[in-house]
C-alpha cells in the first residue's frame, strides 16, 4: 500500500463505518437513523441546536470527574473510568460535531488557560525519531498536544505522529520529549 496521500480515504471511511456489524461494534447508529453516516455531514451541523457555547465548563465537569483529557487540534480524547458511563454518550454527541476542529492553536491554548488548571509539564516540543512531532503542555487532568503539519486530519496526514500520541494517551504518559 502506498504510503502517499489517497484522496479516496474518505469513501472508504463512509463505506466502512456505514456497514451494520462496524456501527454495531462502536455502539453507533444505535437509534436507526435513516441516512447513511458521512464524514462531514451537514445534517449534524445544520440540526444540532443544544451545542454548548463554551466546552470549558464541560472540561471541568469530566476533570472533576477524574476522567483524563487529551486535546490535540481541538479534537477531544478521554481516558475513561468505570464510574463515568453518562460521560460516553455525551462525549460521542461532541465528538461527531465538525465544529472541533475550528478554532486555532493560540485560542485553544488561551481557553485551557481560562481554567486555571495546575501545569504539570510546561509547553514543550515532543520528538519523534529526534524531529520536532509537535508540541505538548501538561496541566493536571488536561493535556494539550498538537502535530506539526496535520492540520485537523491527524490520523490521514501524519499517521505516525498520531499513533504516538495515542500511544501515549492510552499509556497515560506525556509526549515524547
Amino acid at each position: 500500500m502506498s504510503r502517499a496521500y489517497d484522496p479516496c480515504t474518505e469513501r472508504y471511511s463512509e463505506v466502512y463505518f456505514n456497514h451494520p456489524e462496524v456501527q454495531k461494534a462502536l455502539h453507533a447508529n444505535v437509534t436507526g437513523i435513516s441516512y447513511p453516516w458521512r464524514t462531514c455531514s451537514e445534517i449534524v451541523g445544520d440540526n444540532w441546536t443544544d451545542s454548548p457555547l463554551s466546552m470549558l465548563p464541560i472540561y471541568k465537569e469530566l476533570i472533576a470527574a477524574g476522567l483524563k483529557i487529551w486535546v490535540f487540534r481541538q479534537v477531544i480524547c478521554l481516558l475513561f473510568v468505570p464510574s463515568a458511563p453518562r460521560v460516553l454518550a455525551e462525549f460521542m454527541k461532541l465528538f461527531h460535531s465538525k465544529f472541533l476542529c475550528m478554532v486555532p492553536v493560540t485560542a485553544t491554548r488561551y481557553s485551557i488557560d481560562a481554567l486555571k488548571l495546575p501545569t504539570v509539564i510546561n509547553w514543550y516540543p515532543w520528538y519523534d525519531n529526534r524531529k520536532v512531532g509537535g508540541w505538548s503542555q501538561v496541566y493536571k487532568g488536561l493535556t494539550f498536544v498538537t502535530v506539526t503539519g496535520a492540520g485537523h486530519e491527524v490520523p490521514l496526514h501524519r499517521p505516525r505522529q498520531a499513533f504516538i500520541l495515542f500511544r501515549s494517551f492510552l499509556e497515560n504518559k506525556p509526549m515524547p520529549s
